[in-house]
């Protein structure tokens, strides 16, 4: 489903069907962006110049008909859905975390609540999974041991 539009430069003034997509990454991370040749796009993601370096999962989250500053507004959306739902979101490669709900518009914050996350939560790491509840067994576990001491 390759777009081939021949419009050149003048591409991003045009309304032409735009697919936002993300890039997940084993370690929490994502990556949005948007193009009017996913294909092709994922093809420069993965190459070496791509900047990445490692392995990720490519998603099709949505493809909107709009120029290419209408569909940032759908691209910057996406971030703010990920980063609610618990993955961090970078910016260009290596993997620069940004904070996507720092630039966004009222309009960006409405179009987020209208779009849905399908692609889970991220992975934790074990140190990550470590709960408040062991702590509280642990601090319990030394109060016991302190009164059963000293009687």
């Amino acid at each position: 489903m390759a777009h081939r539009h021949n419009l050149g430069r003048s591409e991003k003034y045009h309304a032409l069907p735009r697919t936002i997509y993300a890039l997940l990454f084993d370690d929490g991370g994502c990556y949005i962006g948007q193009s009017s040749n996913p294909e092709q796009r994922e093809k420069q993601h993965r190459s070496h110049q791509g900047g990445w370096h490692r392995p990720f999962r490519f998603h099709v989250l949505e493809v909107v008909t709009a120029t290419r500053a209408e569909a940032e507004a759908y691209e910057q959306a996406w971030r703010v859905r990920a980063s609610k739902e618990g993955w961090r979101v970078y910016a260009k490669p290596p993997g620069v975390v940004i904070n996507p709900h720092r630039r966004a518009t009222p309009h960006v914050r409405w179009l987020a609540a209208h779009r849905r996350w399908t692609l889970g939560t991220p992975g934790r790491r074990p140190s990550e999974r470590m709960r408040w509840w062991p702590w509280i067994l642990v601090g319990a576990s030394v109060l016991l041991l302190a009164r059963c001491v000293t009687g």
